[in-house]
């Protein structure tokens, strides 16, 4: 048997700050160890690092200073990156995120190796963007939105690869009998969950105008808003001023995610962007049906009248619409919800999107030559 064959894998942060390092680290952990040898670079010691050791995947630590004002300390980062890629013998580099791919894009031409970019967002930087696509062997994307970014590309260097979610850990279960009262939920009552970072354009100002909408005709209904964010603040505000205090929990970020979407009655999403929507595909694994704004890569995920329901973004009416017509009618939540989980099988599991990152792997370990 051939031993196996050593990469690079880079991460914009070492902390865990959204879905595309979550996606990483299931990748890293899913991926055949007799075939693949990663050593994870991360720019500081935090959660990513941990996780990745806790996998008893090797780690090294380069800063990728801001590109505002390369100077000297780029010049490093790009130096002891080209010094690991020779070390480790790797074949090829793997940059998760914009940032990481102007230091591994560069220590890649350096090497002679291929890189991969993998991009997760669909924020433009033209100038950015043209360098890092012509340092890149093949551009990775979560979504065919996220490909519009990068519409200009030649035919065939972009590749969408959904994100994958392990459906052992996020599968239909009950919720833990003492989870509704830590969070302080009356015995029963519907509950609505959202997770994300509370930030503009995760559109949360909308949801608890929809929310206020939904306690007029049914007020017995109970939001958790699991996440954390720049703007927490001032919703909790909004949430005072709109007498909804006793209805909507704040949670913070939480480890349990599948415990508290087992404990949803449905999954709201109210972003006005969203590259690709990793949450969607989580409560679709529960056998959750799903209410989202028709925005970037959702529609992608969510079949709208088969697997959730779709609304205009930034609708308050609309979403308070949708909401109430699925906690009015059980029936139709829960075939909605049946039809998500064997979407979310079919299409957006783990071991699939680690096989599809896996058959580009083995294209670039055929090869030594830079970018194309």
């Amino acid at each position: 048997m051939s031993a196996p064959q050593a990469l690079l894998v880079a991460s914009n942060h070492g902390e865990i700050i959204g879905g595309g390092e979550i996606s990483l680290l299931g990748l890293l952990e899913g991926l055949d160890r007799t075939r693949w040898a990663p050593t994870v670079v991360v720019p500081a010691e935090g959660p990513v690092a941990a996780r990745c050791r806790a996998l008893g995947l090797p780690v090294s630590v380069i800063p990728w200073p801001r590109l505002r004002r390369p100077g000297l300390a780029a010049a490093r980062s790009v130096l002891a990156l080209h010094r690991l890629a020779r070390v480790t013998g790797a074949r090829f580099l793997h940059a998760n995120g914009s940032r990481v791919m102007v230091y591994a894009g560069l220590a890649g031409r350096w090497a002679g190796l291929p890189v991969i970019w993998h991009v997760r967002m669909t924020d433009r930087d033209p100038v950015l963007d043209r360098l890092l696509s012509s340092l890149a062997r093949t551009i990775v994307v979560n979504s065919h939105a996220v490909a519009k970014r990068l519409a200009w590309v030649r035919p065939g260097k972009v590749r969408c690869i959904y994100n994958g979610v392990d459906l052992g850990r996020f599968s239909i279960r009950d919720p833990p009998p003492s989870l509704r009262e830590s969070i302080g939920l009356e015995k029963d009552v519907p509950v609505v969950l959202s997770v994300g970072r509370f930030v503009a354009f995760k559109g949360y100002r909308y949801l608890l105008e929809a929310a206020r909408r939904v306690q007029e005709k049914r007020p017995v209904v109970h939001w958790i808003l699991v996440g954390d964010g720049e703007l927490r603040s001032e919703l909790e505000g909004q949430c005072r001023r709109l007498n909804l205090d006793a209805q909507v929990h704040f949670t913070g970020w939480r480890e349990d995610i599948p415990d508290i979407l087992a404990l949803a009655s449905l999954f709201v999403l109210p972003s006005l962007e969203e590259p690709f929507g990793r949450v969607l595909i989580e409560a679709m694994a529960m056998g959750k049906a799903v209410v989202a704004t028709d925005a970037g890569g959702v529609p992608e995920i969510v079949q709208h009248g088969k697997t959730g329901l779709l609304v205009p973004p930034a609708q308050p009416k609309a979403l308070a619409e949708a909401v109430l017509g699925l906690l009015e009618d059980p029936a139709r939540a829960a075939r909605l919800g049946a039809a998500g989980r064997r979407r979310a099988e079919g299409s957006f599991s783990l071991t699939r999107h680690v096989a599809a990152v896996e058959a580009l792997y083995a294209e670039l370990a055929g090869t030594d030559s830079g970018p194309a």
